[in-house]
């Protein structure tokens, strides 16, 4: 990895630019077929090739213009564990949402995503100008709500029966965080 694409750099995690790097050597493109690790998504019912994989990084990535995805690499690391972006940038109302998946499994539970959320957040509140951060999680998804809920951000409402996974119908959890309530709790 060229330490020139470190973005943002943290004490245990950098998130980088990615690179075509990315998509061919580290799992990336492989995260979305593991069962374990899609049992919250909908793109779990859609197999993941590698040729998929570098069509979404040229047009979701590089060609996008109110999107920033990012690779989560671990301190020490040549690979990245994971990948962390800011959708649905609003320039206009100054908001976003936030997504990340922690793709290799070792890294699970080791505080890497709260605080590569961290870290993102601010970015977006510092650097962009943002007044909030939203995310959607499937309200049974209780250790990302505990990861969401310890990066500040709150519960602001339930979206009943949302996402259909397995034939059942499932709510959503949204949650949110305000520039000031992440800048009060540095």
């Amino acid at each position: 990895m060229d330490s020139r694409d470190v973005f943002i750099q943290g004490k245990n995690v950098a998130l980088k630019a990615l690179s075509e790097d990315d998509v061919t050597n580290s799992g990336w493109y492989g995260w979305f077929n593991d069962a374990e690790t899609t049992q919250f998504m909908q793109q779990r019912y859609f197999p993941n090739t590698l040729q998929k994989q570098r069509k979404h990084f040229q047009d979701a990535i590089l060609g996008a213009a109110n999107k920033i995805q990012l690779g989560i690499l671990p301190k020490g690391e040549k690979q990245i564990a994971g990948v962390i972006s800011l959708d649905n940038i609003d320039f206009l109302n100054r908001k976003a949402d936030i997504s990340i998946l922690i793709g290799e499994r070792r890294f699970l539970g080791k505080g890497l995503g709260t605080e590569a959320i961290t870290l993102l957040l601010g970015h977006a509140f510092g650097k962009l100008s943002l007044h909030k951060v939203g995310l959607g999680v499937l309200s049974g998804h209780t250790a990302a709500i505990r990861s969401y809920e310890k990066a500040g951000f709150v519960i602001e409402g339930i979206l009943k029966d949302e996402i259909l996974l397995d034939g059942k119908y499932h709510d959503v959890t949204r949650m949110g965080i305000l520039a000031g309530d992440f800048k009060a709790s540095l």
